[in-house]
């Protein structure tokens, strides 16, 4: 129920392409740390392109209105404080806190998307 995003992967049978479910992302503008792990634990046969997947999700739903230049950068900016706190080993102080700056900003880009589709 309500907007959701589902990961497929378009994968070639005999010649044939097919279409993949990788699992449902649920109704987010990014996908959380614990979620790309998850994702990368059970299909380890697949390199993720998260950056392209957390902008793919900033635009929202082909059919609905595009977000505001400004959401783009945002979405960018959103992956790489997960990347930064991904790379910040044994400094769980700093990794929690770019974490949650990225929970903010994803809050902030969900509120933003519902006011342009007002």
């Amino acid at each position: 129920r309500g907007p959701n995003a589902h990961l497929m992967v378009t994968v070639w049978v005999e010649g044939k392409s097919r279409q993949r479910y990788l699992g449902s992302l649920g109704g987010v503008y990014s996908v959380q740390t614990a979620t790309r792990a998850a994702f990368e634990a059970r299909h380890p046969d697949l390199v993720f392109d998260w950056a392209a997947i957390d902008h793919a999700l900033a635009a929202g739903p082909p059919a609905t209105p595009s977000l505001p230049a400004d959401a783009w950068d945002w979405a960018t900016v959103e992956h790489t404080l997960r990347t930064w706190a991904a790379s910040s080993e044994g400094r769980e102080w700093e990794r929690s806190a770019l974490e949650t700056a990225a929970d903010v900003l994803r809050e902030w880009r969900a509120g933003r998307e519902q006011e342009v589709t007002k």
